[in-house]
């Protein structure tokens, strides 16, 4: 009892020492409150995280016993939580085994004096852009820790939120963590990503908790920053290339300014280049903006390399001559190989090709989202109607779920989304579309709205993601792509699985898999809200859908300083449905089709029509 009364007093020190690290921090940063969004999501999804994470300690205390995550089992279903394909080219060389974490480190704690970017380390899995993203918000004080909503480390459970698909969600996992030896010194060493100083545990149980919500590690392979810290921390995620900045002035005052205040940045060369370095800086890499700064005309800025280093080496790097004691005091400079390193502005953009942005929001902002299914071809009149009583600053984002859970089921179609913004007068007032092909899970614009009733028209262009025919005898229901069951490409799998003999582990894989997007997408269609991606209650609740079968489901939030702001997303009768409703949608948008407009955006006028209470005049129309 003794021991165990003097760990407390330990944790209790070191809670402490956190708070009062955050209070300095932020008194010596003077940074605004910048928090997670919250919404009544947010809150839903906390207490249940509360809830599972007080339930498995109980039991786990009763049994005499540490909690072992079935659904995520590190020792016992290995394969299931690192590959997303029974066929998977990933290759996770060297692992040694599986340990808890106290029986990996001596004295292991969860914070040690709170989150930094220097905690942060990459590991053996290609996801320098989420572990970049967490390097970019653990540079606010306070903003990851509200993330890691519960724990307890002597039965080894943590829980934790993200924001999914629009939605905050939660999950537990337990403390087990794959290793490796180190075949110099022998020591055993996290596989994956790991903090500076290893006992402190943060960073791998977050990093397992996000490969979990998709189903394994290798589902992290790849991304944008933007997107990973979007799902940080409810923003909204948007990318641009530095090649179409028109002003490089107004750029680093509306912007780059806006650094750890408004807007948390990425950066990478996204283009294969003939030399895949450029003066230290790799390519196909992503890389954390953390700071800017002005010295003595010049504008500089503040990057770093998850890996921990690896760093810039041209001007204002760690070993240039421009480094004079001035400059360091000023700019508090130190010379460590770290994977932090100064840079000029001229230089950040000229190197780097890709900006990753995500506008993230304080606790004056409030946010209203709804889901809707759509169909593309034939075209749906779906769209949203949202209301401010008060003029406000207004970030619009549409949405799809987000394919990453998909792994091998991925859909035959790939989507890209735009929309149109009109008042109750039928007058454009925005429009918003892509401008980076990469990133289509989203797309936003931000505007300053008066008061009064807007209409949102989505719009989606369906491209194959490949041209291979559908093979014959096949059940056509089976591949039929809709929005609650994604159309699969799975047949090379079947043929792979009699020669492997395929078990009922590997089945089982197959179905875990399906299980994570059914009970997604049935959370959207219904509009339940999905509080935990592995509560119980949403396996066993089988929701009969519409006979119709949508193609996707579509998204909107709408963030705003009007806390009484409504949304509500109209789907509309299906377009096959024969009715006289579904074909007028279905000519009016075909006729618009054949005008076009800029862009490539196109339809959005006829749908505000089709939805007006009196018909327009005829030259109205052909106008």
């Amino acid at each position: 009892m003794a021991r165990k009364f003097k760990s407390a007093q330990r944790i209790a020190r070191d809670t402490e020492a956190v708070k009062a690290a955050k209070a300095k921090h932020n008194k010596t940063l003077q940074m605004p409150s910048v928090t997670l969004i919250a919404t009544s999501a947010m809150a839903a999804a906390r207490k249940a995280c509360e809830v599972k994470v007080d339930a498995i300690v109980k039991e786990c205390l009763e049994n005499n016993c540490r909690f072992r995550d079935v659904k995520f089992d590190l020792l016992n279903d290995r394969r299931n939580c690192l590959y997303n394909s029974l066929i998977s080219e990933t290759v996770y060389a060297d692992i040694s085994g599986t340990k808890r974490i106290p029986d990996l480190f001596r004295n292991p704690i969860f914070f040690l004096n709170g989150a930094s970017p220097d905690d942060i380390q990459q590991g053996s899995v290609g996801d320098c852009w989420f572990v970049a993203s967490l390097a970019v918000i653990s540079n606010i004080p306070g903003l990851l820790e509200q993330l890691c909503v519960k724990r307890n480390e002597q039965v080894g459970v943590y829980g934790f939120i993200f924001f999914k698909d629009g939605d905050w969600v939660s999950t537990v996992v337990d403390d087990q963590i794959l290793y490796k030896i180190n075949s110099l010194s022998g020591r055993r060493e996290l596989y994956f990503s790991s903090c500076h100083d290893e006992r402190e545990s943060w960073l791998p149980l977050m990093e397992k908790a996000y490969a979990k919500i998709h189903g394994d590690y290798e589902s992290l392979d790849g991304g944008y920053t933007a997107e990973g810290i979007e799902d940080l921390t409810g923003g909204t995620a948007s990318m641009m290339f530095t090649s179409d900045i028109l002003d490089k002035d107004r750029f680093w005052e509306e912007e780059m300014k806006e650094v750890n205040k408004n807007t948390l940045m990425g950066c990478c060369i996204q283009f294969e280049e003939e030399s895949p370095e450029k003066n230290g800086i790799q390519s196909g890499h992503a890389y954390s903006v953390l700071n800017v700064a002005e010295y003595e005309g010049e504008r500089l800025v503040h990057v770093r390399n998850p890996w921990g280093q690896i760093e810039w080496n041209g001007d204002w790097s760690d070993q240039s001559e421009k480094w004079t004691p001035e400059a360091i005091a000023k700019l508090k400079f130190e010379d460590k190989n770290d994977g932090r390193f100064w840079m000029p502005y001229k230089d950040f953009l000229r190197i780097f090709t890709t900006l990753d942005r995500c506008r993230v929001f304080d606790a004056t902002w409030s946010v209203a989202s709804s889901w809707i299914p759509y169909n593309v071809s034939p075209r749906s009149s779906g769209h949203y109607e949202f209301e401010l009583t008060k003029a406000s600053k207004t970030v619009i984002v549409l949405n799809q779920p987000d394919t990453r859970y998909y792994g091998s089921f991925e859909a035959d179609f790939e989507n890209t989304l735009s929309f149109h913004i009109y008042n109750s007068d039928g007058d454009l007032i925005k429009r918003a579309k892509l401008t980076v092909p990469y990133s289509k899970r989203s797309v936003n614009c931000e505007l300053n709205l008066k008061a009064g009733k807007y209409t949102v028209i989505p719009h989606v262009i369906r491209e194959p993601t490949d041209i291979v025919p559908p093979p014959k005898g096949k059940d056509k229901e089976i591949e039929e792509d809709n929005a609650v069951s994604p159309a699969t490409r799975n047949n090379d799998v079947e043929v792979v699985v009699e020669q492997v003999k395929m078990d009922k582990s590997s089945y089982m894989f197959q179905q875990r898999k399906a299980s994570l997007i059914r009970k997604m997408s049935h959370a959207r269609v219904t509009g339940r809200t999905l509080l935990g991606v592995d509560d119980e209650d949403y396996e066993e609740d089988d929701v009969q859908l519409d006979e119709e079968k949508w193609q996707l489901m579509l998204g909107l939030r709408v963030y705003s300083h009007d806390s009484n702001a409504t949304l509500e997303g109209i789907a509309g009768e299906h377009p096959s449905r024969n009715t006289k409703a579904a074909k007028k949608a279905v000519e009016l948008a075909e006729k618009e089709e054949e005008k076009g407009d800029l862009e490539g955006v196109t339809a959005t006028l006829a749908d505000k029509k089709e939805l007006s209470a009196e018909p327009e005049p005829e030259q109205a129309k052909e106008e």
